[in-house]
C-alpha cells in the first residue's frame, strides 16, 4: 500500500472533508516506530506533531529520581502530542515511547503553522483532536491526584476490564502507578468482600459492580 493510502486509511483522516485530508496527506510522513523506541522526550522543544496511525504508544514523565510516571497508553489511531494552538514555543508534555511497533505519521509544526495561516478551517481539526486529549489527561488527574490505590483498581476494573485482564499484574500496577505487592492486596481485600471474583485463568469477574463503584465514588 502506497504511503498515501496508508495515510488516507487512518480513522482520523477519514472523517474528514476532503481539502483538509488533502492538506494533511500533502504535509504529513509516515514513520515505522520500533518497539521501545522514543519519539520524544518531555520539555524539548516541539518542532514535530505525531499521530498515531496502528499500533500503541505510552506517555510518561521522569522524576527527579529517573522513577518513571506512567500517564496513559494509546492504542487508537490520532494525535499523539500535546501542544498549544497559540503560543509560538512549546515544549513536550511527556516522554512518548512506541510500546510495540508501530506506525505513526510526523508533520513539521513550522509546516502546521504554515497550513494554519493559509486554511484557518484546519483549526477547528486539531482543536477536536486537543480536545480528546485534554479528556485523556483530565481522566490521568482524577486517577493519580483525587483516587487512592484502592480506587485506582476498582476504577480500572470498572471501566478497563478487558485491559485489566489481559495485562500482566506488573504492568497493570505500572499503569496505576502502584507497587505490584499494593495491587495484589487490594485485590484479595475486594476478593474477600465479594465485590469480585476471578476464574480459572485468573480473570477479574465483577460480582458486585454497585460496591465496586462505591470504592471511587465515595
Amino acid at each position: 500500500m502506497a504511503e498515501n493510502e496508508q495515510l488516507a486509511s487512518c480513522g482520523f483522516i477519514r472523517e474528514l472533508s476532503e481539502p483538509i485530508q488533502q492538506i494533511l496527506l500533502h504535509n504529513m510522513r509516515l514513520k515505522r516506530a520500533k518497539k521501545g523506541e522514543i519519539l520524544y522526550y518531555e520539555n524539548d522543544e516541539i518542532d514535530k506533531i505525531y499521530f498515531l496511525v496502528s499500533g500503541c504508544v505510552k506517555s510518561y514523565k521522569v522524576t527527579r529520581f529517573d522513577n518513571e510516571v506512567f500517564l496513559f497508553m494509546q492504542k487508537t489511531s490520532g494525535l499523539i502530542t500535546c501542544f498549544s494552538l497559540y503560543e509560538e514555543k512549546n515544549r513536550y508534555f511527556s516522554n512518548i515511547e512506541s510500546e510495540i511497533d508501530s506506525l505513526v505519521c510526523v508533520m513539521e509544526m513550522s509546516v502546521l503553522r504554515d497550513q494554519l495561516a493559509k486554511y484557518p478551517p484546519l483549526e477547528n481539526f486539531f482543536t477536536k483532536q486537543l480536545s480528546a486529549k485534554v479528556g485523556i489527561l483530565t481522566h490521568v488527574i482524577t486517577r493519580d491526584m483525587v483516587f487512592d490505590s484502592t480506587a485506582k483498581v476498582a476504577y480500572m476494573i470498572n471501566h478497563q476490564l478487558s485491559e485489566f485482564n489481559v495485562q500482566k499484574k506488573q504492568d497493570v500496577a505500572y499503569m496505576l502507578n502502584i507497587q505490584p505487592e499494593t495491587l495484589s492486596r487490594i485485590l484479595k481485600k475486594i476478593k474477600r468482600d465479594g465485590i469480585i471474583d476471578t476464574d480459572p485463568n485468573g480473570n477479574v469477574l465483577v460480582l458486585d459492580r454497585k460496591s465496586l463503584i462505591e470504592i471511587y465514588e465515595q
